[in-house]
């Protein structure tokens, strides 16, 4: 297993695991953060910026078609959640976004979009298993994208050797 696939799994799997304790906004936090880990991978070099998560979202995520959103939704959404644990940011406010209120279960979005018309917002309602979803299909297109292209595969190897790693202290004796 490479890297990329190994670091979604392993994603995937804590996002999960904050699920089952009802950690949602943990979870989403860890998962908007992923994205931002990738989409920085993806770089030749430099910072992420919101071009480059919007960039790997659009490649990988397909949210148009999977998700009913934007990628710049996605993105103010990871801004709202990363810096003020909200669902409103700068964008959202400025009109350039959709705010995304999620829910936990695809059986309860009808209610939570009769919940957004009844208080006159405009936010998207997003059911936290297809964002789950939608990210485990990103990051495997995203691999096999690297897998087949050699110099985007290399660029992408540099940077993922600054990941931050953990070594059991035994390991260190």
């Amino acid at each position: 297993m490479n890297c990329i696939d190994q670091f979604g799994m392993e994603t995937v799997d804590a996002v999960l695991q904050l699920a089952k304790v009802n950690h949602w906004l943990q979870g989403l936090v860890v998962l908007y953060s992923a994205i931002d880990t990738f989409a920085w991978a993806s770089r030749n070099s430099g910072d992420v910026t919101r071009l480059d998560f919007c960039g790997w979202v659009s490649a990988y995520m397909n949210p148009t078609v999977e998700l009913d959103c934007t990628p710049e939704d996605l993105y103010a959404a990871r801004c709202s959640l990363l810096h003020s644990s909200t669902t409103e940011s700068k964008m959202s406010r400025k009109g350039q976004a959709r705010e995304l209120w999620y829910v936990t279960s695809p059986y309860s979005a009808a209610t939570m979009q009769s919940h957004v018309r009844q208080v006159g917002a405009t936010a998207k309602v997003l059911s936290m298993t297809a964002l789950i979803d939608a990210f485990s299909r990103g990051v495997m297109k995203f691999s096999d994208d690297l897998s087949s292209d050699e110099a985007r595969s290399r660029a992408a190897s540099d940077r993922i050797r600054r990941w931050l790693r953990f070594v059991p202290s035994e390991a260190l004796r």
